[in-house]
């Protein structure tokens, strides 16, 4: 992390919005999934993963970036979703439902989605810090940034769960609180 007396340079927004912010996303994703759990993910359109239903379970994990970036990584799978990876992360052992290895290993897998992005997105690296990873659970919620922000959202598909990344950031540049 930069000493307190420097003056960092605020990542910029259009960069966020440029096509390499999902590549990054997609390349990050497929080496996580491939390498840490042995699993293959694909990215999906939305129309492909069938209906929502909001009656069934769900699990958030975020973690936040400060910085260079101020921002967040938010992934969003069914519970049954979340009980695949945590499964997978522990070598294939069969995980009760209400197990807490569920929400560690969905945090964790934010964590490293969320890493993995930010040490690929020149700029960013040594610049910014991540937060621990929260948990969220439910039925039909939302999560949503107190500050205006932009996004960049992609679904994919593994096994037969589906997986949301969203990457939010705020407009530093704009800020007026420091």
């Amino acid at each position: 992390m930069p000493e307190a007396n420097t003056v960092l340079k605020p990542f910029n927004v259009e960069e966020f919005l440029s096509p390499a912010t999902l590549e990054r996303a997609d390349k990050t994703v497929a080496e996580i999934f491939g390498m840490m759990l042995g699993l293959e993910i694909e990215v999906v359109e939305t129309s492909d993963l069938g209906p929502d239903t909001p009656e069934s379970d769900e699990r958030t994990a975020v973690v936040g970036f400060s910085g260079a970036m101020r921002g967040s990584c938010h992934i969003r799978m069914t519970a049954q979703g979340a009980r695949s990876v945590a499964s997978a992360m522990l070598g294939g052992a069969p995980i009760d439902e209400g197990d807490d290895s569920i929400n560690d290993a969905l945090g964790e897998l934010c964590n490293m989605l969320a890493g993995g992005w930010k040490n690929d997105t020149p700029g960013l690296s040594s610049e910014c810090a991540l937060s621990p990873p929260t948990v969220i659970s439910g039925r039909n919620y939302r999560v949503r940034m107190i500050k205006p922000s932009v996004k960049a959202s992609r679904m994919y598909r593994f096994d037969i769960h589906a997986l949301q990344l969203t990457l939010c950031c705020e407009d530093i540049e704009s800020r007026t609180d420091e």
